[in-house]
């Protein structure tokens, strides 16, 4: 940790683009220390799982694997720092603000994990619980990959897994078993299930900058398809449906929201909701085909995963 006692923000992240060089800037900017574990190198205990991995997902078995990988480069990291005993994990296509640091701080509390999720809704739970920005204590990474490793190598853990993965293959919707399935089911396990994205003294994390859900439903505004951030004294906002201004702390530009994060960090808010407002149409038009190819596969193919990507 930083002689100041801050929170270290880690991105494990082996590519060099443009999310991750604005994630950079807005770390300086909130004057949080960010550091980039670049390696690939994940150690004994990833190839142990490579070994027991069962692919659960319509996502690619490498698309998962990379992300399971990052959890084991983050604990070859801590064994080269064992002076690191806690630490934020954020995605590169997240944006920190000033305060965030501090408000992680109190908002996980005595927890060893505090991860992102929404609360689910009409009878469909997917059992996800996102670490794009969350909270670790170097004991909390090491049982998870102790419970990681297990629920692979077991046979109880592997029916556990395939009855989540049935669910949404019955449902017809693009996912399945992640990293973020497990972070789910070991976080309720250990107790460690509060949710970092939940408002708390004025201030909240985003889970999704795409519709104005966040930890509830219809939870924020929504401008252009995102959700509609004001700037209050340099400060971004979100804003409830009954105009209470919210500060927020950090916002996740998930799958092609991307390409709204450089206006969103230098205030150009109206830019971006145009942007993410095309980009709503053209998703709606993505799923819209999804769905149609799901119905023409359905005879031949009984509600197998389809094989198309679903960024995370």
């Amino acid at each position: 940790m930083t002689m100041n006692n801050a929170l270290v923000f880690i991105v494990v992240e082996d590519r060099l683009n443009k999310s991750l060089l604005l994630c950079r800037e807005s770390a300086a900017r909130a004057q949080e220390p960010l550091i980039v574990l670049s390696g690939t190198d994940a150690g004994p205990g990833y190839e142990r799982l490579c070994r027991t991995y069962v692919h659960l997902s319509s996502n690619s078995p490498e698309f998962e694997k990379i992300c399971f990988r990052r959890y084991f480069l983050l604990s070859e990291y801590l064994r080269a720092h064992p002076e690191c005993r806690e630490f934020v994990l954020i995605d590169s296509d997240v944006l920190l603000f000033q305060g965030i640091g501090a408000h992680i701080r109190r908002v996980a509390g005595k927890a060893d994990f505090s991860g992102s999720y929404m609360q689910p809704g009409h009878g469909w739970d997917p059992c996800q619980i996102s670490p794009h920005v969350s909270y670790w204590t170097a004991a909390g990474l090491q049982q998870f990959i102790a419970f990681l490793l297990n629920t692979y190598a077991t046979s109880f853990g592997r029916r556990r897994l395939r009855a989540i993965a049935a669910r949404f293959a019955a449902r017809g919707v693009r996912g399945g078993v992640s990293d973020m399935t497990l972070l789910h089911l070991w976080a309720h396990a250990s107790g460690n299930a509060a949710p970092i994205n939940r408002v708390f003294a004025g201030r909240v994390i985003d889970h999704n900058m795409n519709g104005g859900r966040n930890l509830m439903a219809n939870e924020f505004q929504v401008r252009g398809g995102a959700k509609r951030i004001v700037f209050f004294d340099g400060q971004p906002c979100l804003v409830t449906p009954a105009g209470e201004v919210v500060n927020v702390l950090a916002l996740h530009f998930q799958g092609s929201a991307k390409m709204a994060m450089g206006h969103v960090l230098h205030g150009r808010v109206r830019t971006a909701a145009a942007l993410t407002y095309a980009l709503l149409q053209a998703r709606r038009a993505k799923n819209w085909a999804f769905g149609v190819r799901l119905l023409r596969q359905r005879p031949s193919s009984g509600g197998r995963f389809a094989g198309a990507t679903e960024p995370k």
